[in-house]
């Protein structure tokens, strides 16, 4: 009777235990939900992406901010932002100190096997920047030369395929390689169009833009690997600002007929598009 009764209570043991095991695992939304906040992954000093536009407040607000905390306002939580380069945009993601990567981030066919990507929201073609004053008129006249890039950006990949003999010199972020290309450290900046216009800001007599594309960017939002349900959260979110206008408002007040920047929107929220 005892040695039925010990193994009865194992096999009770080892149910229980083999029950824990299939249990089903809180997902990333859940937890999300649960903390009751979305930590966005964001640059600290991206124009007009997010940043500080009132020092006195240091409230920070932009693009990225507001796309942000309409998702957060989906899922039913606090939007949380995090603030990260370029270099750590993904690595942020992996480690679960964010739980969407926003700060421009380029589909690309490399990342796409580290993170999952949401549909695009926002496209943009990279330019180089140099100042008005320069002799420099198109990408042969770079040759030689010493450019600011972004790290993480892909610069140090598409530059070199477009302009022969460049020095490129990666920066951590697009405020640190502009800073770099005022003190006369480098004699260009590569960057997406609207990054530049935005740090060029008032002083558009100072700056000039060539008129010939390194590339054209889809940008997403970066997801956790596998994490589907935050994934639909984010591309719910986007189609829902689309069809009702608001992305098209939020595009006009950073970057369009309503900011200094005065860029036209060439594009809508919506599926990646092979190259």
């Amino acid at each position: 009777m005892k040695q039925t009764i010990k193994a009865v209570s194992l096999c009770a043991v080892f149910g229980l235990s083999s029950l824990a095991g299939t249990s089903v695992r809180a997902d990333q939304l859940d937890n999300i939900k649960a903390a009751g906040a979305l930590k966005c992954g964001v640059g600290s000093q991206y124009k007009p992406f997010s940043f500080v536009q009132d020092p006195k407040s240091r409230k920070f607000v932009g693009y990225d901010v507001d796309v942000c905390e309409a998702i957060a306002a989906k899922i039913g939580v606090k939007p949380e932002l995090v603030f990260i380069t370029g270099a750590t945009r993904v690595t942020d993601l992996q480690s679960g100190r964010t739980d969407i990567a926003l700060a421009n981030l380029t589909h690309t066919p490399e990342r796409a096997q580290l993170v999952d990507f949401s549909d695009n929201y926002f496209a943009s073609d990279v330019k180089v920047m140099v100042p008005a004053s320069s002799s420099v008129k198109n990408f042969a006249d770079l040759r030689g030369k010493r450019m600011a890039g972004i790290s993480g950006s892909q610069h140090e990949v598409k530059v070199p395929k477009v302009i022969t003999g460049v020095d490129l010199k990666v920066f951590p972020s697009p405020a640190n390689a502009f800073l770099a290309l005022e003190q006369g450290k480098v004699e260009s900046m590569v960057g997406d169009e609207t990054s530049l216009v935005g740090l060029i800001g008032n002083k558009r007599d100072k700056w000039r833009i060539l008129d010939q594309p390194v590339d054209t960017q889809q940008i997403g939002i970066g997801v956790r690997k596998g994490e589907t349900r935050v994934q639909a959260a984010v591309n719910d979110t986007l189609n829902a600002l689309e069809k009702s206008g608001k992305a098209a408002q939020i595009f006009d007040h950073w970057f369009g007929k309503d900011s200094e920047v005065g860029l036209k929107r060439s594009f809508t929220f919506g599926p990646y598009k092979q190259p």
